[in-house]
């Protein structure tokens, strides 16, 4: 005989609690008194056969049953949270896409262009945020993310956007030292007027460009000692206050370029790589709002001629 499955109620009373650490505060989120959901969490403890909470110093845990179950769960109360939203706002015509991306990518190149996508689908609601390290689909109510990978990820689907390529970059004052100089050759004598800007996201892109520029393996260590910032947007505001030389994409420079901020130290593009590509979990696959967004997305990269190449400047 089927296990008669718990009720809704008694799920989110774990999950509040769960996340929140108290059966206090569980209430005061979920609008029932305290006592309501303790009975709820004791009830589906029975109901189960296993302990899914304990106290320690003050504060409600997870078991490692309990750690188990929420991980299925989770996701499960926020899709249905989602799909009841959707219908009781949209009628299931379009609904609300909750997409995270990196703030450089995202400010650079995916704002700019997203009134097309606003314009053709006025039934959408698209909430974007920004992100540093990995997406955790399960504990957050993101549907799709737009990440730098290398490699796929496994567990979800992806759709490429666009390669990751870079050149070098200065500012004007900057560049005037090595005026009519091959940059790959200044790069390997390593003078000691160049700085180096280090991005974090992309680990060893100097010596990947140094190698596409004029076959050399390895830049000299002393040219590792120049800053290293987390986001592209850092290194790009660095390289136009005269710090250093920055690697950058075509499609974050070309404000800077039209301003005179920023002068390109080669026309030699290399590869780091890495690609944007929009990520999504299996649950996510079924929303109509991502089949629509996935679609334009590719009309936009197909449109502009980014499937393999990049942005030219």
């Amino acid at each position: 005989m089927p296990l008669r499955l718990p009720s809704t109620i008694a799920l989110q009373c774990l999950e509040a609690s769960e996340r929140l650490g108290s059966f206090t505060r569980a209430a005061k989120a979920l609008n029932l008194t305290q006592g309501a959901i303790s009975r709820q969490v004791i009830g589906l403890e029975q109901r189960l056969g296993a302990q899914l909470l304990e106290r320690r110093r003050e504060s409600l845990v997870a078991t490692p049953a309990g750690q188990a179950y929420l991980a299925e769960v989770r996701p499960l109360l926020l899709r249905l949270e989602r799909a009841t939203t959707d219908i009781a706002l949209h009628q299931g015509r379009g609904g609300r896409l909750q997409l995270s991306a990196p703030s450089s990518f995202c400010n650079y190149w995916l704002a700019p262009r997203l009134s097309g996508f606003v314009n053709a689908h006025p039934h959408i609601t698209l909430d974007l945020s920004t992100y540093l390290g990995p997406v955790d689909f399960t504990a957050s109510r993101i549907d799709a993310a737009i990440m730098v990978v290398g490699a796929p990820v496994p567990g979800l689907h992806a759709v490429p956007v666009l390669d990751l390529t870079v050149r070098p970059y200065a500012s004007p004052g900057l560049a005037a030292r090595w005026s009519g100089d091959d940059f790959a050759t200044v790069l390997r004598q390593a003078p000691p007027e160049l700085t180096l800007i280090h991005n974090s996201s992309l680990p060893g892109a100097w010596a990947l460009w140094l190698r596409q520029a004029a076959g050399a393996d390895e830049i000299l260590p002393e040219l590792h000692a120049g800053p290293s910032y987390d986001l592209l947007s850092m290194s790009l505001h660095a390289a136009i206050a005269g710090i250093g030389v920055a690697l950058l994409p075509a499609f974050m420079v070309r404000a800077a370029l039209d301003a005179g901020q920023l002068v390109p130290l080669s026309d030699i593009e290399s590869a780091t790589g890495r690609s944007y590509q929009l990520c999504y979990p299996e649950h996510s696959a079924s929303l109509p709002a991502l089949a629509q967004f996935s679609e334009w997305l590719l009309e936009v990269r197909n449109d502009a001629g980014l499937a393999n190449a990049g942005e030219r400047t």
